[in-house]
């Protein structure tokens, strides 16, 4: 009979000897499976952190052969500040401490040169407790490591590019509406010091309506600018108070009336009655007004549609413009700082408003999202509790 059993049952395996210990199998598998990996370096340490053991993986990796290396302290593979500071001995001893220690950063190879290792140490009990040694496990992550630098590189020069895109749009966008300004005010001054009988009521009625117009568009610009610096320390506070979203959506569109008609924008409104809540009147107002002059910017010379009304227990604002619409891929984006879907070439603006508003609706425990395809116009829907969430949640 023969006294042999293959395990891989056809697969062309491995095959058992019944006669041998298991014990010893074992034990010559494990010797073989440490001496064939490569991809790892696999040693032991005495009690004091003297190597007893080395593997192929080892070789590999840090460069000695078994003879050169066994019997020496394994804080050789540490950088001299490491070795410094006593590293290697305080992870010997959480390793004993905890059973197990593991961490990353750089090891020196025999030729001097560094590699990012992660490293893990097992401390080695044996049946009476007592330490008997470590086992340390070493896998080169030097490759990864480079490619996670690249990607940092990489979103850094991203971000170093849109906070250039941004500080030239926004010094564009600040010079705009103080161009306008200061030629309206320099002509009211020669008119006062060289003909002021010919200034009319209307005409300085008409000039200081400009230059207020010009003013309060500087002072919205300043504004999001120091949104953006506050919500860069920390979470938008909102301050709730009894407000009708009807009427103060319908205070935002005549406030804003001239500049729709200026823009060839019909805006059609549907607010069948009072929607009460308890929400920070002028964060509401700047979302709001966000909402009406994205459509009017990105749809001009066709109609807005606003719609104000409650579902499922929430205050809804809807405002859907006819204009360029936004592409699928860029959905996502449109809500971020300094972001837009389109050039600022041809439209204009920080690119904040979206991401002011996304903040205030949050703010509020609400949620914004858009609807939208290229070509078919762009549809904001503003969801928003009757009362925001208590602070601190």
């Amino acid at each position: 009979m023969d006294d042999s059993h293959d395990l891989a049952s056809g697969t062309g395996g491995i095959t058992y000897t019944r006669g041998m210990s298991p014990a010893r199998d074992t034990e010559d598998q494990l010797r073989l499976l440490i001496a064939s990996v490569t991809d790892y370096a696999i040693l032991t340490l005495d009690e004091r952190g003297y190597i007893a053991s080395w593997n192929p993986g080892a070789e590999r990796i840090k460069g000695y052969r078994a003879e050169e290396i066994l019997g020496q302290h394994f804080s050789r593979f540490y950088p001299p500040e490491d070795v410094a500071r006593g590293k290697p001995r305080w992870e010997l001893e959480q390793a004993v401490r905890k059973g197990r220690f593991e961490d990353e950063g750089w090891r020196v190879r025999k030729d001097g040169t560094r590699f990012w290792a992660n490293v893990v140490i097992t401390a080695l009990f044996g049946e009476d407790g007592l330490l008997r040694g470590f086992g340390k496990v070493t896998r080169d992550f030097t490759q990864r490591k480079e490619a996670e630098e690249q990607r940092e590189l990489d979103r850094l020069r991203e971000a170093l590019r849109i906070r250039d895109e941004f500080l030239s749009v926004a010094s564009h966008e600040l010079k705009t509406p103080l161009t306008p300004l200061q030629l309206r005010l320099t002509s009211l001054q020669r008119t006062l010091e060289n003909n002021p009988e010919s200034l009319s009521g209307e005409r300085l009625a008409r000039d200081l309506d400009v230059a207020n117009r010009q003013v309060r568009k500087l002072a919205d610009l300043i504004e999001d600018l120091l949104d953006v610096s506050r919500l860069s320390v920390g979470k938008l506070l909102v301050e709730p108070e009894p407000v009708d979203l009807t009427a103060l959506t319908r205070e935002v569109l005549v406030r804003y009336g001239p500049q729709a008609a200026q823009a060839g924008c019909l805006i059609d409104v549907e607010a069948p009655g009072p929607i009460e809540g308890r929400w920070d009147r002028r964060r509401l107002d700047q979302a709001v007004t966000n909402l009406v002059t994205n459509a009017m910017k990105y749809g001009a010379g066709k109609p807005i549609h606003v719609r104000v009304g409650v579902d499922e227990g929430l205050a809804v604002l809807r405002v859907r413009d006819e204009g360029i619409g936004i592409a699928p891929e860029h959905q996502h984006r449109i809500f971020e700082r300094f972001m837009r879907a389109v050039s600022e070439r041809n439209y204009g603006g920080l690119g904040l408003g979206l991401f002011i508003t996304q903040q205030i609706v949050e703010a509020h425990g609400g949620s914004i999202d858009v609807q939208s395809q290229p070509g078919q116009g762009a549809a904001f829907i503003l969801r928003l509790p009757l009362a925001p969430p208590p602070r601190g949640n």
